[in-house]
């Protein structure tokens, strides 16, 4: 709704007795106090407006009967009052009640057609419940949004709208997974998809998050693409930051791996990683990754994370020798640059001078078990070489953003359903997928 200068101006007109008024009364009063002043009367002509609205969508006289569910014809009763929660606070309307003689069910048309919610949150409000309720506990959300909107609402109200959207997150997954296992869909794409990425990067990793009274692993994702940054200089050992992701989309589940392999196809599906010319996976060493990597994307570039494999090293550094050690300095600081080369054979035998140590004997078989497992997934110099990028913090940012900033609050108490609504609710937000979501959530009613 765009109002012109002009309706600006009248409505100023109108105000500004009120505004002098007001100003005289309270003499030692800021520019802080007028504001807060001017918001709540903004709320109250926006609750005015809203129900003036839907008086003038109630018909004066309604029509005698109206199409039911059940294919016969619903007649009219009388006009009942009913209250929804606007972000203009509590609003009052009348609409027209019918019931059906057939099938026994009432319904208000007026309800229907505009998404309205009797005695609940409006689809508006419902949406920045849910937005606060994903970045913060939800006793903070249900006070910010008291101070942001004028509007009180109980942190279980925000609970309860948070975690609505995390179902219909669900929901899309699972018509994403219908539409990705279907074949006769997934031929039709052969012929449609248009432009798909070149190079499209999949990551996954897991973090503990508390559910009841235990530790569950919390599994997350995300697709990405990369480009270059700009003026950066050649890479020294260790230094994964030449490239950047760009377009990224965030997916996790509490779930097993079996369960949790149906929605990296599926989400993978949604970025067209099914027609990428290239796919990249970088990730840790953990054996369910890749499992999953090759049983949905076996023409996949597997890559274990640079930081992850050199962290082999420092551990080894640290029970071989003394702290700050110059030799120890030179020992790992070599132990890198050949780790850094892809160079598995010289990284495996660097490791092994330091097995004759007890203190070591333990990281040195770690390291070594480690390398050998994932040796084809660390020829770093080729990676580098052919423009692949070898860090996996995107997916640790993702477990970072999801798991610890949100479910792992200082006093946080879920249930699983309610940990993992919350969270898919977060992703999408952080994917860029919330319009999608309100859209769903305004048509429920």
């Amino acid at each position: 709704m765009d109002f012109s200068t002009e309706l600006v101006r009248e409505v100023v007109a109108l105000l500004k007795g009120e505004i002098r008024s007001w100003i005289a009364s309270h003499p030692e009063a800021r520019a802080m106090e007028l504001e807060s002043e001017l918001r709540e009367g903004m709320k109250q002509v926006g609750a005015a407006c809203l129900e003036e609205a839907l008086e003038t969508q109630n018909a004066r006289y309604p029509q005698a009967e109206v199409a039911c569910a059940c294919g016969e014809q619903a007649q009219y009763l009388f006009q009942r009052e009913a209250k929804t929660l606007s972000v203009f606070g509590w609003v009052s309307y009348r609409r027209a009640y019918y019931l059906c003689p057939h099938c026994h069910q009432g319904q208000y048309p007026l309800d229907r057609r505009w998404g309205l919610r009797p005695g609940q949150v409006s689809a508006a409000l419902g949406s920045l419940l849910a937005l606060e309720g994903v970045d913060v506990s939800f006793e903070q959300a249900s006070r910010k949004i008291a101070k942001m909107l004028l509007v009180q609402v109980s942190e279980n109200t925000v609970r309860q709208a948070t975690q609505r959207f995390g179902a219909l997150q669900e929901d899309a997954e699972r018509e994403w997974q219908a539409e990705s296992q279907d074949m006769d869909n997934l031929a039709a794409r052969c012929r449609t998809i248009q432009d798909p990425p070149q190079r499209l990067y999949g990551a996954l990793d897991g973090i503990l998050v508390p559910v009841r009274a235990e530790w569950c692993e919390l599994k997350c994702g995300c697709w990405y693409e990369v480009e270059a940054a700009k003026g950066k200089p050649p890479p020294a050992v260790g230094d994964t930051d030449g490239l950047r992701a760009k377009q990224i989309s965030y997916y996790c589940d509490l779930a097993d791996a079996a369960t949790f392999r149906d929605l990296v196809w599926a989400t993978g599906y949604r970025r067209r990683a099914d027609r990428a010319p290239e796919i990249v996976f970088v990730a840790d060493g953990a054996a369910w990754i890749w499992k999953i990597v090759e049983h949905h994307f076996p023409q996949a570039k597997q890559i274990v994370d640079w930081y992850h494999a050199a962290e082999y090293l420092s551990k080894i550094a640290q029970a071989a020798f003394e702290q700050q050690s110059p030799a120890g300095e030179a020992w790992l600081k070599r132990a890198r640059a050949q780790l850094w080369q892809g160079e598995m054979a010289q990284v495996m035998a660097t490791c092994e001078e330091q097995a004759n140590k007890p203190a070591a004997a333990a990281e040195v078989h770690k390291a070594i078990t480690y390398y050998s497992n994932n040796r084809r997934r660390m020829d770093y110099a080729r990676f580098r070489a052919e423009g692949y990028q070898i860090g996996s913090g995107n997916v640790e940012s993702a477990c970072k953003q999801l798991g610890t900033q949100r479910l792992k609050r200082s006093g946080a108490r879920w249930t699983e359903s309610g940990a993992r609504q919350t969270v898919k609710a977060r992703a999408a937000w952080l994917s860029g997928d919330w319009t999608l979501l309100e859209k769903r959530y305004a048509a429920l009613t």
